[in-house]
């Protein structure tokens, strides 16, 4: 139950469905707590007319709210008691973040200077002007060798039409999820190996795979592939993708011009395995980040630019990819592309002075 202006709301955080809290309503939702046959309800409420009670079954059940035993919705539900380890807490949060609205291009810019005329600003950064300052680090050298890579690193979202190198996609791939070696824990068979990454992963369950979306990639023919970190292979799924890079990226049109998009699909049961509290699943999100930067760094090592991004379309992921609702989602996807000769021009880049 959520409130609103108007009252209380019941909200299904599985199909993002909200209604109004009606007294009887609410009360009809806490006594199907199992499979219950329409007259049961009846003696429920002797006082009330069965096509009263009945009306509001259905109504419920049409909006979500309650399931008809034998359905799809039901077999739903079973599978979500049945797989889902962590509480209604990252449930909520899983399940309703899932294929939010996004603003386009336009409707962005408006926002933002609506933004800009309405609100007063948020400090980016914090300094020690109120401090007493007593070590002043020395200035690091950011034009070699590992700080000159991560200072190469850049978002651009424009690209020259040269293909980026398979060699270069493999370098991002193996940095981001390519698996070194194995920790023995001397537990049972099937869970004693440990894969090991370039990337920390909690109690290193490792739950992300990678697929790429091979856009503009010399020697690799376009179409949709699966990254094995075990054996460092991309297996073909597809040289007819169901749907664009830029309509899984709800409208960034940028995506069809990149070298490859690598998509980062996180499989909650791994994770869920060793961790039942639902904090998990916050680490697991935390992940993505990890795999996204190192990603980012083997791609400014050959001169190439990444864009993370989250603004995906779920429901086109999960048919694209033939993910598990429950089980798996597309939480992150990376564009890599060799970067237009202008761009970082175009970004207006000013130095800190402050070093």
């Amino acid at each position: 139950m959520v409130f609103s202006d108007t009252g209380p709301m019941l909200q299904n955080f599985m199909t993002r469905q909200s209604i109004p809290c009606a007294g009887f309503d609410f009360d009809l939702l806490a006594r199907a707590t199992a499979w219950t046959e329409m007259q049961d309800f009846c003696w429920m409420y002797p006082d009330v007319f069965p096509a009263v009670i009945s009306a509001r079954l259905e109504a419920l059940t049409v909006q979500g709210f309650l399931i008809v035993e034998g359905t799809p919705p039901a077999q739903v539900d079973i599978d979500y008691e049945a797989i889902w380890k962590w509480d209604a807490t990252a449930g909520l949060y899983h399940f309703g973040m899932k294929d939010p609205p996004y603003l386009n291009t336009q409707q962005a810019q408006q926002w933002m200077e609506y933004r800009a005329t309405t609100a007063a600003p948020v400090d980016l950064f914090t300094t020690n002007d109120a401090c007493e300052v007593l070590h002043k680090l020395p200035k690091p050298d950011l034009n070699k060798g590992l700080l000159g890579i991560m200072n190469r690193r850049r978002s651009i979202r424009s690209y020259e039409r040269e293909p980026m190198s398979l060699e270069s996609l493999r370098d991002c791939l193996f940095a981001g999820l390519g698996i070194t070696g194995f920790l023995d824990t001397h537990l049972p068979e099937g869970s004693r190996l440990l894969p090991l990454k370039m990337t920390p992963s909690g109690g290193a369950r490792n739950p992300y795979e990678a697929y790429v979306y091979a856009i503009n990639v010399k020697d690799l023919a376009f179409g949709l592939y699966h990254y094995s970190a075990i054996d460092n292979t991309l297996g073909l799924l597809t040289t007819k993708p169901a749907v664009t890079a830029t309509e899984l990226l709800v409208g960034q049109y940028w995506a069809d011009e990149a070298g490859a998009v690598i998509l980062l699909v996180a499989n909650f049961e791994r994770t869920m395995w060793k961790y039942p509290h639902p904090t998990a699943y916050r680490v697991l999100l935390i992940e993505a980040g990890c795999i996204s930067q190192n990603v980012s760094l083997a791609a400014s090592n050959h001169q190439l630019t990444t864009t993370p991004t989250a603004a995906l379309n779920d429901s086109a992921a999960h048919t694209l990819l033939q993910l598990d609702w429950i089980k798996q989602a597309l939480v992150l996807a990376v564009l890599v592309g060799k970067p237009r000769l202008d761009a970082f021009e175009v970004q207006n880049f000013i130095p800190n002075e402050r070093l």
